[in-house]
């Protein structure tokens, strides 16, 4: 997409946003002999920190020095620490076949301040947003905050079903409606449905995003919580050719969530646009915890650290499947839902007399089992029978004892 279709779409609270002085001399201050009389940034030598030392769980120690600690400790480019760019380049390749051009990824304080951005950018209060239906709250939060138009389209068991988003977009284009701004998906181990876009619809969702010029906002943080052997697939960046998709990553699931590291990829004028609010709204996402993760995927490669994920992987295969087995032989036959092979949830469709709100409200504190009742879920106020699983925090006997519990909730909530 060029430049000034890009430029025309975004929210004019976006428009003529003008870029930081001082954060645009950034760059100049590491060319060698250069002497900067600009940024008001603390001596490094007042630091009081030396040295930072990790200790992995195999044994492995990374050691961050004192000239590379001073850097990781001061202010840095607003788009991503340079070290960390470099290695989180060589991973997105890695992973994803698609190297990321230059000025086409900015590091996130996590996936969810590109949600808030991306909503930040593009949505008007009369807007609209194709999201799933069920699909992640955070997101409906987060693109909430501007717009409070929501296209809900279903989701089976291989996502979001585009032919009724492309039936939906042509009965708007007919009618002469304003079509969505932007399609928001999940494409692997959906939250809450715990379903994949299948390659047919991820091939399908691109050719709708064309023809009906709509920008794609690919939220993937499940992508490598692979339950089985699968490949999660190409993604939709990968697939498209037009610039139209705003990949969201995230080091939550593979990592650490403590250390808020997500980064953004897509048309270099939309992460230029991406950078301009990090510099409003936080300078940049801290160097000290994208040091951490430079070291680490410096010092595992590529290759290794998606070793530790797959091994990681090996503890959710196993909870999947003892809340899997428990379900089908404690829970009542009415109950449906679909099998996992990636993320961390299972999604439960209950019979019709189920209001899954007032049940964990009646019923959670007696029992002493917790779901999310499926309207957090909703843009429509629905999913009213409907409860989140996950199966990522609690250990095998407690899934079990669990289930059981659930499955007691079921039958009182029957009785009344």
């Amino acid at each position: 997409m060029n430049s000034s279709k890009i430029e025309s779409r975004l929210a004019l609270r976006a428009r003529g946003k003008a870029p930081s002085p001082i954060r645009e001399i950034f760059p100049l201050m590491s060319i060698p002999g250069m002497i900067s009389f600009g940024g008001g940034y603390p001596n490094p030598d007042t630091f009081p920190f030396t040295r930072m030392k990790l200790c992995l769980r195999d044994g492995t120690e990374l050691e961050t020095d004192t000239p590379h600690l001073k850097k990781a400790l001061q202010y840095g480019p607003s788009d991503s620490f340079l070290h960390a760019r470099e290695q989180i380049t060589r991973w997105h390749e890695h992973k994803d076949g698609v190297m990321p051009a230059e000025g086409s990824l900015v590091v996130l304080n996590g996936a969810q301040e590109g949600l808030f951005i991306a909503a930040y950018l593009f949505l008007e209060e009369s807007d609209s947003v194709v999201v799933s239906e069920p699909t992640y709250p955070g997101a409906l939060s987060a693109f909430g905050s501007f717009c409070r138009n929501f296209v809900a389209i279903p989701l089976d068991e291989y996502g979001m079903d585009t032919d009724a988003l492309e039936s939906v977009l042509e009965n708007t284009k007919r009618d002469r409606k304003r079509l969505p701004k932007l399609i928001y998906t999940i494409p692997n181990g959906h939250n809450p449905g715990g379903v994949a876009l299948s390659e047919e619809r991820k091939e399908h969702l691109i050719r709708i995003a064309e023809e009906f010029d709509i920008l794609i906002v690919e939220d993937d943080p499940y992508q490598l919580v692979r339950l089985d052997d699968s490949s999660p697939g190409r993604t939709l960046q990968a697939m498209d050719h037009e610039g139209r998709v705003i990949r969201l990553d995230s080091f939550s699931k593979v990592l650490s969530p403590g250390l808020r590291l997500g980064y953004a990829s897509g048309d270099p004028v939309i992460m230029r646009h991406f950078l301009l609010f990090k510099q409003s709204a936080n300078l940049h996402t801290s160097s000290l915890t994208q040091q951490m993760l430079a070291a680490h995927i410096e010092a595992s490669e590529p290759e290794g650290f998606m070793s530790q994920i797959r091994e990681s992987c090996r503890l959710y295969r196993s909870n999947r499947n003892s809340m899997v087995h428990a379900a089908n032989e404690l829970l009542p036959g009415s109950v449906e839902f679909d099998i996992p092979s990636e993320g961390l949830f299972i999604w439960f469709r209950l019979p019709s007399f189920c209001n899954a709100a007032n049940m964990i409200k009646r019923y959670s504190r007696d029992l002493k089992v917790i779901l999310v009742p499926g309207p957090a879920f909703s843009s429509t106020g629905g999913c009213t029978s409907c409860m989140r699983a996950s199966y990522s925090m609690v250990r095998d006997d407690e899934i079990r004892e669990g289930i059981n519990r659930f499955a007691e909730m079921i039958r009182r909530e029957e009785r009344v």
